[in-house]
């Protein structure tokens, strides 16, 4: 039982379930019980999936490898390195088809110790690779988003503002529940005797912050952190200005207009802003424009995914910019071959993106040639790498629940250990 709360819970939250089921274990106890589990009886593996996951993100990896055909883990390596990989192939002979990303030190790997392997590409990482070259490319041609938006009517930049849910009282910000602790606190602290510098010392803030919560009023504070909020208005200014210069100078049809779009100010900062474009005082927005990532979304998607709005928001986009009309044709079919596993139609569409093709997408075919066997292999085989990731997210969830700290080898054995 002791092994099982263990592998479930971990040490820490086991010791405190125990008493709960007649036992009583210090959080020691637990894991030496699961530190004792034996390793999984070793079997060949025919089709193996390899990937990395992090000890400490950005610095320090290891390696996952489990069993695709029955999802099971069946090892974790101590770091992400070929030489320590092709050490585990030499060791398990008998791996036929190699499952992975595209880490040039796993395909440097199976290549040196299982080079009779097949090795497959993953087809989500190509097409994840595929949406950056296609976000890369809409951030190139901005400009030209840009020049078309001078003849954007209305409806469309309306449509180009996403709606937002009530905000909730300022009071319950947590910008106002931090000023009036602290307000509290310091003048608790003066209640008791303390000086100015001794709060300061205290509560780790600057000696003048402490003097200004000393000596202002509660509301004066509160009212100074509201005014550091964004503007409301500020995400309707682009339609505004737009709807005057085609007649729309009615102030308050303007402020029905937004709201209906989710703007809670007041109808009086409307009317104020409707007076300075009368004036010819108000500052010139720039038109607003869909976001590079948003745009390569909307071409990644499948065409009868988008609602009618984003379609229409994507035509006028691709009509405004050849190139990314391309880009866009491209990474269809690309998605296409993929989500169908046309892997033998690759290579007409590598010559298509090679010669035609914006910068971005051609770096991405270039890419894709260094490691054409597996890719061709990912585009027409059935083998993935959606269990490995799986794993990967689970190793995250194990890592958590044990605080972060929890060593190499006792992960390894809570990974690979299944609960009795």
């Amino acid at each position: 039982m002791l092994k099982a709360v263990g592998l479930a819970v971990g040490g820490r939250a086991g010791s405190r379930l125990a008493p709960y089921l007649g036992l009583r274990a210090s959080r020691g106890t637990i894991l030496r019980q699961v530190r004792r589990l034996p390793d999984p009886p070793a079997s060949a593996v025919r089709v193996l999936g390899v990937d990395e996951f992090a000890f400490r993100k950005g610095h320090t990896y290891g390696t996952v490898l489990i069993d695709v055909e029955t999802h099971r883990p069946i090892d974790l390596l101590p770091d992400r390195a070929a030489d320590t990989l092709a050490a585990w192939l030499a060791e398990h002979p008998g791996v036929e088809i190699v499952c992975r990303d595209r880490s040039s030190a796993f395909s440097e790997a199976t290549r040196r110790a299982a080079p009779e392997a097949i090795q497959v590409a993953d087809r989500w990482h190509l097409l994840h690779s595929l949406t950056r070259a296609v976000e890369r490319t809409a951030h190139a041609h901005r400009a030209c988003l840009l020049k078309d938006a001078d003849r954007t009517a209305p409806d469309m930049i309306l449509a180009l503002i996403e709606p937002v849910p009530p905000a909730d009282d300022p009071p319950d910000s947590q910008i106002i529940a931090r000023v009036r602790q602290r307000h509290k606190d310091v003048h608790d602290r003066l209640n008791r005797g303390d000086s100015l510098s001794a709060i300061s010392r205290e509560l780790q803030l600057d000696r003048k912050t402490v003097r200004r919560y000393a000596t202002s009023d509660l509301d004066d504070l509160v009212a100074s952190a509201r005014d550091r909020r964004p503007e409301l208005l500020a995400r309707f200014k682009s339609y505004i200005q737009q709807r005057y210069r085609t007649g729309g100078t009615n102030a308050a049809q303007l402020y029905r207009e937004i709201h209906e779009r989710g703007y809670r100010g007041s109808k009086v900062v409307v009317r104020r802003y409707v007076a300075t474009l009368r004036a010819g005082t108000a500052v010139e927005e720039p038109r607003p424009i869909p976001r590079p990532r948003r745009i390569a979304a909307w071409i990644m998607r499948r065409p009868d995914s988008l609602t009618a709005g984003e379609r229409t928001q994507l035509d006028q986009v691709l009509d405004a910019c050849p190139d990314l009309a391309v880009a866009a044709e491209l990474a269809r079919d690309f998605a296409a071959i993929t989500r169908e596993r046309r892997g033998t139609e690759l290579p007409t569409w590598m010559d298509r993106a090679l010669t035609n093709g914006p910068q971005p997408i051609q770096s991405f075919a270039a890419f894709l040639q260094n490691d054409w066997d597996a890719v061709i292999n990912g585009l027409t085989l059935k083998w993935n790498s959606g269990a490995v990731e799986g794993q990967v997210t689970r190793i995250k969830l194990i890592k958590r629940r044990s605080y972060g700290r929890a060593s190499f080898p006792l992960l390894r054995t809570l990974v690979l250990a299944t609960p009795p």
